[in-house]
């Protein structure tokens, strides 16, 4: 009896040791199972808002060969121009449609940029009638232009923060050319020159100034676009980029009586290399 009763008390005993031995297995299983996986947040930039942009650049430029029309009927071609490079600032504000395409509108003033040419012409009936160029003339001037386009761009998606980009834009320029001013020499070997300012009828180092009234104007504008901008902040971009801009041709001076319009350029283009900032503000 007293055995039989030692035999059922170890039972419980034995039940307790069975329950703490299962409870650890399973906790020790527990333990090989993976736990869920949480991904971070990860911030990435608004797909679309409105933004604000300025640019500062460099612009390569080229001029058309300037042409003017002559007191003695026709037009003529001048021997040689030139403009140099210059600096421009560019303000805009847009809207980011999406993660693929916006559009903005962008007011880019160019600064002062320098012109130097050269004509050779008539400087007188005789020598017109003649067919003598005996006039040779040394033109320098200036101009400044605003530019006010419209822009769309495609961006071509965004690689570590990096988005490629291409667009274009259309609008005008407001180019203002200062007075062209020239200095003319007599040339010829076979016609009189002109009894006026500063020459005596004869051939020598004898010269005259001259100095043309130069045009303002708006004139049409276009230009094609492609850089890559960088996320610096949330909505904040760093933007480099390339534009090629076109500036239609117009009016460039005019005749010391006034009138119309008697010299012409033939358009500015730009290669512009430019770096700016784009801040998304809502």
């Amino acid at each position: 009896m007293g055995s039989n009763m030692k035999r059922l008390g170890g039972v419980p005993a034995a039940l307790w040791a069975i329950a703490i031995a299962t409870t650890g297995s399973v906790q020790a299983a527990d333990l090989l199972i993976d736990p869920v996986y949480e991904a971070p947040e990860v911030v990435t930039r608004a797909a679309r808002g409105w933004y604000i942009r300025g640019d500062i650049s460099y612009d390569f430029n080229e001029i058309g060969r300037p042409h003017y029309a002559t007191d003695f009927g026709g037009s003529a071609d001048f021997a040689s121009a030139s403009v140099d490079d210059s600096y421009d600032f560019q303000f805009g504000v847009g809207y980011q449609a999406n993660e693929s395409f916006r559009l903005d509108l962008t007011g880019e003033y160019v600064m002062e940029t320098d012109f130097s040419g050269s004509t050779r012409g008539y400087c007188n009936q005789e020598a017109a009638e003649a067919v003598e160029l005996n006039c040779l003339s040394q033109d320098s001037s200036s101009y400044t232009a605003f530019k006010l386009l419209a822009n769309a761009y495609v961006d071509l998606g965004n690689f570590s923060g990096f988005t490629p980009y291409v667009g274009a834009g259309i609008g005008g320029a407001y180019v203002s050319w200062d007075n062209l001013n020239s200095v003319n020499t007599c040339t010829s070997l076979t016609v009189n020159c002109p009894v006026v300012g500063g020459w005596d009828g004869d051939v020598d180092d004898s010269s005259i100034s001259l100095s043309q009234k130069g045009v303002e104007a708006w004139r049409f504008a276009w230009a094609l676009h492609a850089g890559f901008s960088y996320d610096m902040t949330h909505n904040t971009k760093f933007d480099l980029g390339y534009t090629f801009s076109r500036i239609e041709g117009g009016g460039m001076f005019e005749w010391p009586t006034g009138g119309n319009a008697k010299g012409f350029d033939d358009g500015i283009d730009s290669h512009i290399v430019k770096a700016g900032v784009r801040y998304q503000i809502w």
